[in-house]
């Protein structure tokens, strides 16, 4: 469950394609500054770990998000650092107690043709990324600038392991906790008022955890079923990540980066901007709570 990602795909909602990108966009947007690309710029999501890379030249690169910890040549590096690898050099991502995704960005970027305005990998359609796919063994990506950004790394020695580590680091965020709740800021969505009161209650008074039943379009949740006042059929409408949905069964769904367009199941909430980043990096098993904030969310 690797793949090459960006920002998303932007101004082709009304046609029916997802905007996609990367689930965490902070820790995406983070990798690329630190490599002083563009926030834009593409770059790996890696699904917590296994992911192994060999790099055929000297590059620079930096690690955000969680889900792994990572070694070049068998040696522990950082996240949040920018990393300076010479030619045959392999950087892999172990098992890590915290998140669920890392992103990995490369100085200069990575050299992928974009369609429909973006480089984002969306398998359901087989467009962006690589052949629209999830990166196989043996794949050979190729960077679009790299001399340029190789003059900017003189002060960083590579040392006997065949890497060097910047002297600086950036800021971090806190990944939830697998022992822990999860806190996400949630807004009432559209059909708020066709919910029952005790469903209502039990979206902000109680936990729900992820599901292994997961993926990049939605987290299924289980816990306590939510109920409408009364059942009825809804006219499909549009929808958009950070969206929670509730099945016939009463189950919520939050639509993430690879949510649908469109749908039919009431929209009992959605999930904050800001807080999208951190349920990303929420693995199956983790527990979340949603904290009510003010206001109504409306399309």
């Amino acid at each position: 469950m690797s793949s090459v990602q960006d920002l998303g795909r932007w101004g082709v909602q009304q046609f029916g394609v997802p905007i996609g990108g990367a689930m965490d966009v902070v820790s995406a947007s983070i990798a690329n500054r630190i490599c002083n690309n563009e926030d834009g710029d593409a770059l790996l999501e890696c699904t917590l770990h296994g992911t192994e890379i060999l790099f055929n030249k000297t590059t620079l690169f930096a690690i955000a998000g969680g889900g792994a910890y990572a070694t070049v040549n068998g040696q522990p590096i950082s996240f949040y650092k920018l990393i300076k690898v010479v030619a045959g050099s392999t950087l892999k991502l172990h098992p890590g107690p915290f998140g669920c995704r890392s992103y990995v960005a490369f100085a200069g970027g990575l050299k992928i043709e974009t369609e429909l305005g973006s480089a984002s990998t969306y398998t359901q359609s087989s467009i962006g990324g690589y052949h629209g796919k999830n990166l196989e063994a043996g794949i050979v990506l190729e960077l679009k600038h790299q001399i340029h950004h190789l003059e900017k790394s003189k002060d960083i020695v590579v040392n006997e392991h065949g890497f060097g580590i910047s002297n600086w680091k950036s800021k971090s965020f806190n990944l939830p906790h697998v022992q822990e709740t999860a806190t996400i800021n949630c807004l009432a969505g559209p059909e708020w008022d066709a919910f029952d009161e005790k469903s209502q209650h039990q979206l902000f008074n109680n936990t729900f955890t992820v599901s292994a039943q997961s993926n990049r379009m939605g987290f299924r949740l289980e816990g306590p079923l939510l109920s409408l006042k009364e059942k009825s059929e809804m006219v499909s409408t549009a929808v958009t990540r950070g969206i929670i949905q509730v099945t016939n069964q009463g189950n919520p769904i939050v639509l993430m980066a690879d949510a649908q367009t469109i749908g039919g199941y009431p929209r009992i909430g959605r999930v904050c901007s800001n807080d999208i980043s951190l349920l990303a990096q929420c693995r199956p098993g983790q527990k979340i709570m949603f904290k009510e904030v003010g206001g109504l969310y409306t399309n």
